[in-house]
């Protein structure tokens, strides 16, 4: 696993420093933890996945509803593959990105939500 940068010192964090959760920085003793993964990543692994599926499927002498069962069933298993092997070769090749925590404070999990103003009360009349 290749070094990274620290996004406040920009030093260098070692590979065997990154741990889930928060961590402090080796050098600035920030915390810093990694940088989540964009949920829109699902989309093209799912589709990669589909393929492969339907390709392997296809090669092995399936065909007709037998070819698109196996296809719709194993499609989202062959995404799961897909998405293992990039992410194995991803934190292999490239390094983690890291981002600064923000701590408890910022996100304490609650649900943000918008209150109408209190209404005034009229006075007797």
């Amino acid at each position: 696993m290749p070094n990274t940068k620290c996004p406040v010192c920009a030093g260098e964090v070692p590979g065997t420093a990154l741990r889930s959760g928060t961590f402090p920085c080796p050098n600035c003793k920030e915390p810093l933890r990694l940088r989540d993964w964009s949920p829109l990543l699902i989309i093209p692994l799912q589709a990669c996945g589909f393929g492969l599926t339907f390709v392997v499927a296809e090669r092995l002498g399936l065909e007709g509803n037998g070819l698109f069962m196996v296809t719709l069933f194993l499609g989202s298993v062959g995404g799961l593959v897909v998405a293992g092997v990039l992410g194995l070769l991803w934190g292999w090749l490239l390094p983690m990105p890291l981002e600064r925590d923000p701590g408890r404070a910022f996100d304490d999990g609650g649900i943000l939500h918008i209150e109408s103003p209190p209404r005034l009360r009229k006075g007797p009349e």
